[in-house]
């Protein structure tokens, strides 16, 4: 049997497309709760920046990116901003109170 030689660049070729290629099936992760989520671009962020971050540096850099991406997706970012009372109609509406 024949040993295989690979050039240095070669090499690293293989090596950076089989990373990509893990990066990819950890960005599924952050766009399949994008799409469940209502979030759809932040999930195609999440897909791209992963495959990007696995070709670059690996798992070193796909999985933060996969899961920093998950999280802005997950995370509640709608603020019920009718719960909070205004200060200034506070003091109107107990100055008003207080007449009656």
């Amino acid at each position: 049997m024949e040993a295989i030689r690979l050039t240095t660049q070669e090499a690293i070729i293989y090596v950076t497309l089989l990373n990509a290629a893990v990066g990819f099936f950890l960005g599924l992760i952050p766009l399949g709760f994008g799409i469940f989520k209502g979030k759809p671009r932040l999930g195609i962020l999440g897909i791209a920046a992963s495959t990007i971050g696995g070709a670059l540096l690996g798992v070193f850099l796909s999985i933060p990116a996969m899961a920093i991406c998950t999280w802005l997706i997950v995370r509640d970012s709608h603020v019920q901003r009718d719960d909070i009372p205004d200060p200034a109609n506070i003091d109107a509406n107990s100055e008003n109170d207080h007449d009656r």
